[in-house]
């Protein structure tokens, strides 16, 4: 393994480096490679500090289920077991990475901070003042983490998310959404607004509430919990845009083809399950099941007999982030196989 020159490394590489992170959050357990290599590197200590500040600027909560989650979990994975001596649900043709290579990817892409990491993506930006503060988050498929905004705003991030945040220096907060985020915003003296912009000509605005964004797919659902949120809809730089006021209870689907949009009233549960760790399904069909994995997991289900598209079924269980564990979990109560072929998974007609 090549040993990294540090020395040469800016502020932001420093920050992105995942020994640097470790260091950073979690000192005591680091060693003495830092300390030895910051007192050798005294003409780096701006860089260093700098470095440190973007790390500890966001703060994360690991993901960990109830214990009688885990009981219900393990059950669940007893009674596979038992069957697939005779019934299996899963016929695996691919190898897969190992665990150290899953979890070195997790730490490596967990964190992304600075102006520099993010200018990609900052290009498709609407303008900014220009003495803006940026942070970006990213979540691989497969996880979810929580992060605490600068201002305490929590966070909550869907698989497969990516997260900006400015705090301009007019006090303004805003963030810009691709994928799915549960926000809960703190309220603050003066009322500064929090804006949430998703790519697809859908913005909310908020003060302080709790509210859940997907923008996945061909749809952008807002789901609000608590408070109340301002949308607007449209590009407000031709003007041609329109907004509309929820309130608890209501969601908002914006059909990205068209721009129509429709206001209903739900239950929200299962909408903001996901973040607790739980899958909700009321009548839920197998086609919600495979939107569900490609969502979380970036596995593309291949389902050619129809008919199984109308099976549906009612009820509750743990997301567990492993691919596999969710296909046969869900093999198991929609009664189908699935069989692994390169990118894909095919599902066929199971025992019933």
């Amino acid at each position: 393994m090549a040993i990294k020159d540090y020395a040469v490394y800016t502020a932001q590489e420093l920050a992105l480096d995942e020994r640097f992170q470790q260091w950073v959050l979690h000192p005591e357990a680091a060693g003495a490679f830092w300390v030895n290599w910051c007192a050798a590197h005294p003409e780096k200590a701006a860089d260093v500090a700098l470095a440190a500040a973007m790390v500890r600027s966001i703060g994360f909560k690991p993901y960990a289920l109830a214990p009688e989650e885990k009981d219900q979990l393990w059950d669940t994975l007893w009674e596979h077991m038992g069957e697939e001596e005779h019934h299996p649900v899963i016929n695996t043709t691919t190898t897969f990475a190992p665990a150290w290579y899953r979890q070195a990817r997790k730490y490596a892409a967990a964190i992304v901070l600075g102006v520099a990491a993010a200018a990609g993506w900052m290009l498709l930006q609407p303008r900014r003042s220009v003495g803006s503060q940026t942070l970006a988050l990213h979540t691989l498929y497969g996880e979810t983490k929580t992060c605490y905004l600068p201002d305490s705003t929590a966070v909550t991030l869907n698989a497969n998310t990516r997260l900006l945040y400015t705090a301009t220096d007019t006090g303004r907060r805003e963030v810009w959404l691709d994928g799915e985020a549960y926000f809960k915003v703190k309220h603050e003296q003066g009322q500064r607004p929090f804006s949430v912009h998703t790519y697809d000509k859908v913005s909310v605005a908020v003060l302080g509430t709790a509210f859940n964004v997907n923008s996945i797919g061909k749809q952008v659902r807002v789901v609000l919990e608590e408070g109340s949120v301002r949308l607007h809809i449209g590009d407000a730089y031709t003007e041609k845009e329109q907004t509309l006021n929820l309130r608890p209870g209501e969601m908002l689907t914006y059909e990205k083809a068209n721009g129509q949009f429709t206001r209903t009233a739900i239950v929200t549960t299962p909408y903001m399950a996901w973040k607790k760790g739980r899958l909700e399904m009321d009548n839920y069909t197998l086609a919600d099941a495979a939107q569900f994995m490609q969502q979380v997991f970036g596995q593309h289900l291949v389902i050619t007999d129809h008919n199984l598209l109308q099976r549906h079924i009612s009820g509750s269980m743990p997301i567990v982030y492993n691919a596999d564990t969710m296909l046969l979990q869900l093999g198991r109560v929609f009664k189908v196989r699935a069989y692994r072929n390169g990118d894909n998974v095919w599902i066929s007609q199971g025992a019933r």
